[in-house]
């Protein structure tokens, strides 16, 4: 009997560092199948952690999926010694303030890198470490209204930690994801502005072999529901062009032809991201999407302990992807941003206060990805 194979996902990976297990770029196109002993194995690109969901995100979806960073079980390239890296920028000029007589700008900055530690071998366990980085700038003079502080300047996130895969002798896998760190105006400045974003999950092969049972556990005090959350669905794999969850949390992933890809996922409550694809040229790739975004951060002043600060917007953005050769790739991308707002609250759906909604606007965003 022939020992399981560690596969990852190449469109969904980074990590649980994007939904259950921050930044912008989309699966790579598929290569033509190739043959391999005489049996066709579906070609796919190299394993890529994705950072599609958020410039300066702190759970992007595919970091709170789970099974979007799990061992994959039809045919796809393995993970090789690589060490997946992003590292770019994203700038949206100012806008009115609504009630205010003021403006708001926005920019950021982030880099992400997952290594694996050790040569990751066939059938064994597989430990990655993981770490990240983002800068957000809301330049304004603008205040919160209720409490009548100012709008923070500048919110970080910086987190580390790491992701374990551990294949099973009937085909399936279990494992994690572990970061800790801190999001905020002040990073580390007390115990209570310290985050931490943990995954649970197991799959195991459903009665076809062909399809999938996904659970999962998430939790983080910086998600939109900051209490823990379980997760259950079935992987359908009606054939190697098609793959949808259906359950907690869905996906679905399309590719109609070589050139074409399709891709949609979401997480509660409102994070939602639906991304086409199409390859223009051997290294050249055109990209559209609409995304929901959510920041969240725990403001170093704040008066309650479990109050947080949320930036939100919705995006729809169209870009190129460029390949560079040697793994790199530029990412071009401009986006019309529209319900934009800052406010406090308990959660993302109680509680809020010092609510500042801010006019629609562009979003321009670049980046740099090294995918081998």
């Amino acid at each position: 009997m022939r020992s399981p194979r560690v596969l990852l996902r190449p469109s969904t990976i980074l990590l649980p560092l994007t939904a259950w297990a921050g930044m912008l770029v989309g699966p790579a196109a598929a290569q033509p199948p190739a043959d391999r002993g005489g049996e066709r194995v579906a070609r796919l690109p190299p394993v890529e952690f994705n950072l599609e969901e958020d410039v300066f995100a702190n759970e992007p979806i595919s970091d709170l999926d789970p099974e979007a960073a799990v061992p994959r079980q039809r045919p796809t390239a393995t993970f090789g010694a690589a060490a997946p890296f992003s590292i770019g920028g994203f700038w949206a000029p100012a806008v009115d303030v609504d009630g205010q007589a003021d403006q708001l700008a926005m920019n950021a900055q982030f880099a992400r890198v997952a290594v694996p530690i050790g040569v990751p071998a066939e059938g064994r366990p597989l430990w990655i470490a993981i770490a990240k980085f983002g800068r957000l700038e809301l330049a304004t003079d603008a205040v919160l209204p209720d409490s009548g502080q100012a709008i923070p300047g500048q919110l970080w996130l910086v987190e580390t930690g790491f992701m374990h895969i551990r294949p099973l002798a009937g085909g399936g896998s279990l494992g994690g994801t572990f970061l800790f760190g801190s999001a905020s105006d002040r990073p580390y400045a007390a115990g209570r502005d310290l985050t931490l974003m943990t995954v649970g999950f197991y799959n195991r092969p459903a009665a076809n072999a062909r399809d999938e049972w996904s659970y999962s556990l998430f939790y983080s005090p910086t998600s939109q529901l900051p209490y823990p959350l379980p997760g259950i669905a079935y992987v359908w794999r009606p054939n190697d062009r098609f793959e949808a969850k259906i359950g907690v949390p869905p996906s679905l992933e399309y590719r109609p032809t070589d050139d074409w890809t399709f891709t949609a996922n979401y997480f509660p409550l409102v994070n939602f991201n639906a991304t086409a694809r199409r390859r223009l040229a051997d290294t050249l790739s055109l990209l559209a999407f609409y995304r929901s975004d959510t920041e969240i951060y725990f403001l170093a002043d704040r008066v309650k302990d479990d109050q947080r600060f949320y930036v939100f917007d919705q995006r729809a953005a169209v870009g190129l992807e460029q390949a560079l050769g040697r793994g790199f790739t530029l990412e071009a991308t401009a986006a019309y941003l529209f319900d934009r707002t800052l406010f406090q609250g308990m959660s993302f759906t109680s509680g809020r206060t010092d609510v500042v909604n801010f006019d629609d606007g562009l979003g321009l965003s670049l980046q740099v990805l090294w995918r081998r």
